[in-house]
């Protein structure tokens, strides 16, 4: 029996309709697929960079030569100055070059079977739904009416940030919120200068179909938002951690099915793409090896007996047994 999820009014209590759960959200998760995809992600977004190919190596020196007892690296010739006889152009020498320097033909990029980009992003979503992933993330949800959290279409017609507020009011978010606002930090190193001056927590992700932004959302702490129709892992799961508090908008929860499909239908929007099924019932390589059948096929176990040169006190009374028989025996002999 499939589950079913309700739509909730803009005032937070009201119930619009309910709809069925889609099976994107009841995928296996993974955590190490996401994480992977999210590092490949994350290194086709560099750019590419190399030091100058004179770098260090603008210099006039020239080496001395053997019998010297000094190094036979180039030196600055001339006299005068502490710079004369210093070493010059190896990566061992101040003001030398680089070993191994960088170019611009670096394989900067990876690529990504797009199959597991997508089952990643799949994986994405269903921990959204995952109490445990959400909290393990550090969101507030102890007072919110249900996960995932599906809102009516009707905030895309606002326009002010004081309505988006109040309707994180009405939903019980105001606490989220509070949480990113007072994560704001000064950032520790050398970004303060390049344009990233403070650091601030990931809060709420909104997700709707809008073709634009919804612009009164934009000035809330911590709440980003994200077309259904450009899904991506950097924010459904942002450092390669699922579990994003997401809010749905009722048109983008409802084209979840028709852009992920089901577990024995195919995808209408992403070609030959279908969600991963489960291969095994048990995730425990112990209890599925020790079930009665994977043990019925199984020989006995040919166990070596371990060989101890130390004897117990048994043993040694049984050996000190036969040897006072011998003992006796020499004796009537003689």
């Amino acid at each position: 029996m499939d589950s079913k999820i309700n739509i909730y009014e803009l005032d937070g209590n009201t119930v619009k309709s309910t709809v069925n759960l889609p099976d994107v959200f009841s995928v296996d998760i993974r955590s190490d697929i996401i994480e992977q995809v999210h590092s490949l992600e994350r290194l086709n977004l560099r750019q590419p960079y190399a030091v100058s190919p004179d770098a260090g190596m603008q210099h006039s020196a020239v080496s001395w030569g053997t019998g010297r007892a000094i190094a036979r690296c180039p030196r600055i010739g001339g006299g005068g100055s502490r710079r004369s006889g210093q070493g010059a152009f190896a990566n061992f020498c101040r003001k030398g070059r680089m070993a191994h320097p960088t170019t611009t033909m670096r394989r900067w990029c990876r690529k990504i079977v797009l199959n597991t980009r997508r089952i990643a992003l799949a994986m994405s979503i269903a921990a959204s739904a995952k109490t445990s992933f959400v909290e393990s993330r550090g969101h507030k949800i102890e007072n919110l009416k249900n996960i995932p959290l599906v809102v009516s279409d009707d905030l895309k017609k606002f326009e002010k940030t004081k309505d988006a507020f109040e309707l994180l009011k009405n939903f019980n978010l105001t606490e989220e919120v509070e949480r990113v606002k007072d994560s704001k930090t000064l950032r520790g190193t050398k970004g303060k200068m390049r344009n990233r001056r403070f650091r601030m927590r990931k809060g709420l992700l909104l997700i709707h179909d809008s073709p634009v932004e919804l612009k009164a959302f934009r000035n809330i702490p911590g709440v980003d938002q994200l077309s259904i129709n450009k899904l991506n892992i950097f924010e459904l799961a942002p450092g390669g951690h699922a579990g994003r508090l997401v809010m749905w908008t009722e048109s983008a929860f409802k084209k979840l099915e028709k852009l992920f499909g089901k577990f024995n239908e195919e995808s209408r929007i992403l070609k030959k793409f279908t969600l991963p099924k489960k291969m095994i019932t048990t995730d425990s390589l112990e209890e599925l090896f020790l079930s009665k059948e994977v043990q019925a096929v199984l020989n006995e176990p040919a166990y070596i007996p371990e060989f101890s040169p130390r004897k117990t006190e048994e043993e040694i009374a049984e050996g000190e047994k036969f040897i006072s028989m011998f003992d006796s025996e020499r004796i009537l002999s003689k």
